[in-house]
């Protein structure tokens, strides 16, 4: 198991980020690594923030302080392979897909 530890402006590590927090980061890399990378795919915001909402997080802390590290931390992971990582999002996200349908659509 991979663990991306975040750390702060003074360098310091962020605290441990429960699971369901940290699931809600890695989902919202992935939406921000959609919407600048993958030509063929466009986040659903609604349906997006209807997920982030189901995991006991709110969509708000996704912009601030350790969660914000988290998300940007995976969405730079995403871009290490730009067309596996645009597959992936489909297949596990698109309209079919197989954890959570519909978060991306076709553009």
């Amino acid at each position: 198991m991979i663990v991306l530890v975040a750390a702060t402006a003074q360098g310091q590590e962020a605290p441990d980020v429960p699971a369901p927090k940290r699931n809600a980061a890695k989902l919202a890399g992935l939406v921000g690594f959609v919407n600048i990378n993958c030509d063929k795919l466009r986040t659903d915001q609604d349906r997006f923030k209807s997920v982030i909402r189901s995991m006991g997080v709110d969509p708000d802390e996704l912009d601030r302080d350790a969660l914000l590290l988290q998300a940007q931390s995976y969405l730079a992971a995403y871009q290490k392979d730009v067309p596996g990582s645009c597959q992936k999002a489909d297949e596990l996200f698109g309209r079919s897909g197989r954890i959570i349908p519909g978060v991306f659509l076709a553009r």
